[in-house]
């Protein structure tokens, strides 16, 4: 069920205290943002309240973690009528997303200030939690506003941020897809019309970006939210997230993703992402069944004690491991059950073939298309080591349970192999 509210229409940032009173009759606001948001809007949103508390964070290190939660958990606790008004977006979304419903369920608002990201209507947070990047639960804003005039000129970097994380709805669909084929988890079409009906043309016009026109940045911005009422709907983020998403989080936990000094965005991150999943995906397209046959019986497939290893190995940090190997566990297969699984992709594997090619992208494409956007083409564009895409595109693989392509390939016994071929793609890794 969606539970959000948007209001999107010019003066919207003008218009937050009569949309407050109406959402939270009785309640108090407190604003949070950050030094750039509140520059934005964030101290016109505060002027209109009579009495109104704020906190802004410091905007260069401010962070969607636990530590950052509670920050937010101990302004709220002060006044149970206090309701907080989220000022930015992903980050300061999130903690306050979190924060409020830690702090008795309570219901809150976010003015948006850039179209960066899918989570503004998502329930569930994605935060650091103890080192491991996980999605709380939590539900969604109630009331979103976003003024036109605002988004339009918001940061061109979190513009082409906001593209980075569209596009990858379009791989991550295909994830699904795979997943549905297998009899994993069935694609849900009144949830998949939310989204992919019309995502090609929101991701149409990359170039219109750079020129801060207003249709086409709208357009990034609907599919955005439409894709946070997806995942409402749905009560889970797969209809926003594959592997594209999880190698974003492994590398974010590693902290080894940089620009000018500064930690890259989500959707930067998950840009690159975005691309090593579809050049995986094209490896893909090019094998026939026997290709895969012959795969599964050559490949070592591991025990489950051989698995432990494994992971206890690529996580150092013990809190993070136990709770990966948790994750796995759910979904590993081994004896029986991996055989018929295989069985089954092989089987199955035109028409896996069929649904992956009706999906995406082909990589020359989509690697244009970010070009255009403004979003990082290679991995040493947001500071990936070679060792750090390697081990972003392997260790996604036991981040969540949910079926993607690199638990296909795992299965067949190919990960490592194609994690190989797709650095491959990249110029900074090429000779």
């Amino acid at each position: 069920m969606i539970n959000s509210r948007l209001v999107l229409q010019k003066g919207a940032v003008e218009m937050v205290a009569q949309e407050f009173g109406k959402q939270f009759p009785g309640k108090k606001p407190i604003v949070v943002a950050d030094t750039n948001t509140w520059s934005v809007c964030g101290k016109r949103v505060a002027a209109q309240f009579p009495e109104c508390g704020y906190f802004i964070f410091d905007g260069d290190e401010v962070y969607a973690d636990d530590k950052h939660v509670d920050v937010v958990c101990g302004l709220l606790e002060k006044d149970a009528d206090l309701t907080a008004i989220a000022v930015g977006s992903g980050t300061l979304n999130d903690l306050c997303k979190r924060a409020s419903f830690v702090c008795g369920k309570r219901p809150y608002m976010c003015v948006a200030t850039a179209p960066s990201v899918d989570g503004f209507t998502s329930n569930g947070a994605a935060i650091t939690d103890h080192g491991l990047k996980v999605t709380l639960p939590c539900p969604a804003p109630v009331l979103v506003m976003a003024d036109p005039e605002v988004l339009r000129n918001a940061p061109l970097g979190m513009i082409s941020s906001g593209y980075g994380d569209l596009a990858a709805k379009v791989p991550a669909g295909a994830d699904w897809l795979i997943a549905d084929c297998l009899g994993v988890e069935k694609v849900d079409k009144n949830v998949w019309d939310i989204v992919q009906p019309k995502l090609r043309d929101q991701i149409g016009e990359p170039e219109q970006l750079h020129n801060r026109d207003g249709e086409a940045i709208a357009r990034v911005f609907d599919g955005l939210i439409h894709t946070g009422f997806a995942m409402q709907e749905y009560f889970d983020s797969r209809p926003a997230s594959g592997a594209d998403h999880l190698m974003s989080h492994v590398w974010e936990m590693n902290e080894c993703c940089m620009v000018g000094g500064k930690a890259a965005s989500h959707g930067f991150k998950v840009a690159i992402g975005t691309l090593a999943s579809t050049a995986s995906m094209g490896e893909l397209l090019k094998m026939s069944s026997s290709d895969v046959r012959k795969w599964i019986e050559t490949s070592h497939h591991e025990t489950w004690d051989e698995r432990v290893a494994s992971i206890s190995e690529a996580v150092s940090i013990p809190s993070v491991r136990e709770r990966q190997i948790e994750i796995c566990r759910k979904k590993f297969q081994e004896g029986k059950a991996l055989e018929e699984r295989q069985h089954d992709i092989v089987d199955k594997w035109e028409e896996i073939k069929r649904r992956i090619k009706g999906q995406i992208l082909p990589f020359d494409e989509m690697r244009r298309r970010f070009s255009l956007a403004g979003c990082p083409v290679e991995p040493s564009d947001i500071g990936l080591s070679l060792s750090d895409f390697k081990y972003g595109m392997r260790v996604a693989q036991i981040m969540r349970n949910r079926y993607t392509n690199l638990d296909l390939l795992y299965e067949i016994g190919m990960l490592s192999h194609m994690v190989d071929v797709v650095s491959g793609y990249f110029h900074s890794y090429r000779g």
